[in-house]
């Protein structure tokens, strides 16, 4: 389950209690993706729920860039993703295409780039 509530200072989501809570007043795209990112974190770091850095919140925290990225992969499945890539969209469009923003469009991209597409171009097969 997910809600949005007002939320002051910097914190825009938080998981508590089985619930995941959003600030109310980001996008619908930043939204949709804070859930995938909490859905990641809680798959992923069971029992690591907050990662603090010196008592501030780190975009470079490892924990934090495996659930952008499983966020990524969860809005943008690989043979979706693959197929619209076929006609070269912009960044832009895959991210008003898939619903979400362009910096997760980017990260998206980078990981399809860098691990599914084979030497080819083709996506690579899993094994």
């Amino acid at each position: 389950m997910s809600f949005p509530k007002k939320m002051e200072g910097r914190l825009r989501e938080f998981y508590f209690r089985g619930s995941i809570v959003i600030s109310e007043d980001l996008s619908p795209r930043e939204k949709r993706e804070l859930v995938a990112h909490a859905i990641g974190h809680h798959l992923l770091h069971a029992g690591n729920h907050l990662a603090m850095q010196k008592r501030i919140y780190s975009f470079g925290n490892y924990h934090e860039k495996q659930a952008n990225v499983f966020a990524a992969c969860l809005l943008m499945p690989s043979n979706e993703f693959g197929k619209y890539l076929k006609n070269r969209p912009r960044i832009d469009e895959i991210a008003n295409s898939f619903q979400v923003t362009e910096e997760l469009a980017k990260l998206r991209l980078m990981v399809w780039a860098n691990f599914e597409k084979d030497i080819t171009g083709r996506t690579a097969k899993a094994s």
